[in-house]
């Protein structure tokens, strides 16, 4: 029963417990009815583990106070860009804890607290840090944000809860995480979106805008634009094609479109790859509606009832 709930990965100690003597398992692993996945715990079948296999040996590994991190945490939460190394098991433990990296496993200490969502084999981190941890462990500013954003818009966790897992994870590039938190503070919720930031920041026309602020419109709907111009009750959305193919996702996107035009705001739009290609082109085009536009504020009745969180 042990070792079925355990999907036939088995500790040495539980052994021993259960009443096997030492030279029993030594016998089960010398002819090969076993074999070591890590130091003390066994696989008790032939054939190579599979994925969960080598997650629950992670954890009787590191012990009772330890759970899955990073790639695989992110996965189970359904962080879609956290890349797993099927090579690699990441799996956290208290700062006082014996366990140190060997073999498949790469161990995180910590002294925060390891918020812990179990299933009935494993343990995982909770989204938050799941997100975190992984965003450490790319090489880039993009990958970071990618991860992060990815979290707050499939909505698996909160900003502060992002803020609070920031602040108590790992030092390993934290850099990149300041980078990533920052502009998932100022509202933006993609990597699309902080490309059109930065061609914004270049720009000796455009003010700040609002990102993701929420918009009352007159008959009550309320929206959300990427980018907000004030002054200008100009608006700019980064539409990608892969966020918006299922057709639902593209009428909505139209429809939306369609009632912020109406109702006297001045929308325009760009793809990430046309931000990415030719962005100074784009940026030229807002530049002039802006100029245009400055100075006339909101139309009448369109409210900001609030900030991106």
């Amino acid at each position: 029963m042990l070792i079925r709930g355990q999907d036939e990965v088995l500790h040495r100690d539980q052994a021993l417990l259960a009443g096997l003597t030492r030279r029993a398992i030594d016998y089960r692993l010398g002819n090969g009815e076993w074999s070591v996945l890590l130091p003390d715990v066994y696989l008790t079948r032939t054939g190579e583990p599979h994925r969960r296999q080598m997650l629950v040996a992670a954890l009787l590994f590191a012990g009772p106070d330890s759970a899955v991190d990073g790639p695989d945490a992110g996965r189970f939460h359904g962080i879609t860009s956290a890349a797993v190394d099927d090579s690699i098991v990441y799996v956290v433990v208290p700062w006082g804890a014996s366990a140190r990296t060997r073999g498949y496993v790469v161990v995180r200490r910590t002294t925060a607290p390891i918020h812990v969502v179990r299933t009935e084999k494993l343990r995982y981190v909770d989204a938050a840090t799941a997100a975190i941890s992984t965003s450490r462990r790319t090489t880039s500013e993009r990958a970071a944000l990618a991860i992060l954003s990815e979290t707050l818009q499939r909505r698996l966790t909160t900003f502060d809860e992002l803020v609070r897992a920031h602040v108590q994870g790992p030092r390993r590039n934290a850099r990149l995480g300041d980078a990533a938190i920052a502009y998932l503070g100022a509202g933006i919720r993609s990597t699309p979106e902080a490309d059109f930031l930065r061609l914004v920041a270049a720009s000796t026309v455009l003010p700040h805008p609002l990102c993701n602020a929420t918009l009352r419109l007159p008959g009550g709907r309320l929206v959300s634009p990427d980018a907000l111009f004030v002054d200008a009750g100009l608006v700019h959305e980064t539409n990608g094609r892969q966020a918006h193919e299922r057709a639902d996702l593209f009428e909505q996107m139209q429809e939306r479109h369609d009632a912020m035009t109406a109702d006297g705001l001045m929308v325009l739009h760009n793809s990430p790859r046309r931000l990415a290609t030719h962005g100074r082109e784009a940026i030229a085009e807002v530049e002039r509606c802006y100029l245009r536009l400055a100075g006339r504020g909101l139309p009448d009745d369109i409210e900001i009832v609030s900030l991106a969180a």
